[in-house]
């Protein structure tokens, strides 16, 4: 098909409705056999629909962003019937193909999964997945396809001996680590003292014949320490500057052009001056224009505090401020935002070179010695005005660290005893696209373990799956 034939096509599938405005076409060449096509409302385009098509308008995916959804709800088994009406159209024979591996259902919508199995276990990014909002719109289409690029194991690995293998290996590391409730079972959205676990590999062959040795972890230690921060007077930290200042925003040059919910913060997108002239309709040109002259700033809900910024702000003139003043205005954001910052930040050098436009700095966190696994807070500096031109805030609110017990209840000898009860594997495929082509996927075993073992009671902490 040629690429207007493409684009008529995508159009239907997309059911495009009329106040849609082509944002993006981008017909890759007939080797890479795709072509991506995304309408965007005129008023709302947050709103989005993407279909990509293969070079003979087969669909290989589709999604609908930020669709308004209808009060309706249709029954469940309608839902499935016509889930699977939209597959069949577009793919015959793939509900028969494929094994189906699981049903996810979400506040608005409910997704089925179907993939491809060997050995009764699925193989990654094969089959399909379809989601349809609960009015009975498909809101997003999958397909991977099938694959005969996989190898069976000649003779396996006895599961036990791996076990082993991995006890004898695995280090225990102590950090303070930010409990997410989404990401972890048992979370609670507060920081804890923690026992990590370091693993020497993420999955070990369960082929005999690719047997391999397990090393004894390595915790990664940085050869560079981290220093105290340099010492600001008085009147340098508490100059009247505010943080709007220190950003550059102004709200009577900016206009909002799109809010982003991200749960527990909310990401605003600011852009200065008009509407800039589109720079084509490929993915490229649509990328740059959508970051051209704007400011996106990242803030808690319930607090109003700042979490991120990324400005995409040109500006022009010679890089006149010297790395001193840049680190001098670094440090006066750290401490506007967090007014103890030399209570819980520590400086880590970066090699800052005066040729380049932008000067970058980084403060780690620590409590009484503990580090924290992302406890991070990147400032960047532009050297022509002296501007923050770029912030991401630490996973942790500093503050929130005063509550906590730095010294364990739980040693170490415990931790691991705790950590050995509850480890295990289990056997999955796995893709690896630096095989040959015949045998990309293969049989592995995969550590299910904790992620951390809380220091204090001993409690198990998972990732959610």
């Amino acid at each position: 098909m040629n690429s207007e034939q493409l684009k008529q096509k995508a159009h239907r599938i997309g059911s495009i409705p009329s106040h849609y405005r082509l944002m993006i076409e981008e017909c890759r060449n007939e080797q890479q056999g795709r072509a991506l096509y995304v309408w965007a409302d005129a008023e709302h385009q947050e709103r989005d629909i993407a279909v990509e098509l293969d070079h003979d308008g087969r669909l290989i995916s589709l999604t609908k962003e930020n669709f308004p959804f209808e009060k309706q709800t249709l029954p469940e088994e309608v839902l499935q019937q016509k889930a699977f009406q939209f597959v069949e159209y577009h793919y015959p024979d793939a509900v028969k193909e494929f094994v189906f591996q699981g049903k996810k259902v979400k506040e608005h919508a409910v997704q089925y999964t179907y993939a491809q199995t060997v050995l009764d276990l699925p193989l990654p990014q094969t089959g399909f997945s379809v989601t349809i909002g609960k009015s009975g719109e498909v809101i997003e289409f999958r397909y991977d396809g099938g694959t005969s690029s996989y190898a069976l194991p000649t003779q396996m690995v006895d599961k036990e001996s791996v076990i082993s293998r991995y006890l004898d290996s695995i280090e225990l590391n102590l950090v303070i680590e930010h409990i997410h409730h989404g990401m972890y079972e048992g979370g609670d959205d507060q920081p804890h003292l923690v026992y990590e676990a370091v693993l020497p590999k993420y999955s070990y062959p369960a082929d005999l014949s690719e047997e391999c040795d397990l090393a004894k972890a390595e915790v990664y230690e940085d050869d560079e320490e981290t220093i105290p921060l340099p010492l600001l007077t008085e009147p340098e930290r508490n100059e009247t500057m505010d943080i709007n200042d220190m950003i550059g925003f102004d709200p009577s040059l900016f206009r909002k052009i799109r809010e982003t919910d991200f749960g527990t913060s909310i990401g605003t997108v600011w852009r200065k001056g008009e509407e800039p002239e589109p720079a084509g309709n490929d993915l490229a040109g649509y990328i740059a224009k959508r970051s051209q002259n704007t400011l996106k700033v990242i803030t808690v809900k319930k607090t109003g505090k700042l979490r991120g910024v990324a400005s995409f702000i040109k500006e022009t003139g010679p890089a006149v401020w010297p790395e001193e003043a840049c680190l001098k205005r670094a440090i006066q954001f750290l401490f506007r935002l967090y007014p103890r910052a030399d209570r819980f930040f520590r400086m880590y050098p970066l090699d800052n070179t005066e040729e380049k436009q932008i000067a970058f700095f980084q403060f780690n966190l620590a409590y009484e010695g503990v580090p924290l696994r992302l406890g991070i807070a990147n400032i960047s500096i532009n050297r022509t005005n002296g501007r923050v031109v770029g912030f991401q805030a630490p996973d942790i609110d500093p503050e929130s660290l005063e509550t906590l017990n730095p010294s364990p209840d739980i040693s170490a000898e415990q931790a691991n005893a705790i950590f050995a009860s509850a480890f295990d594997l289990k056997l999955q495929w796995q893709k690896d696209c630096k095989r040959d082509e015949n045998d990309a996927y293969r049989l592995v075993y995969r550590p299910v373990c904790p992620a951390f073992i809380d220091a204090h009671k001993g409690t198990v902490f998972r990732r959610r799956t």
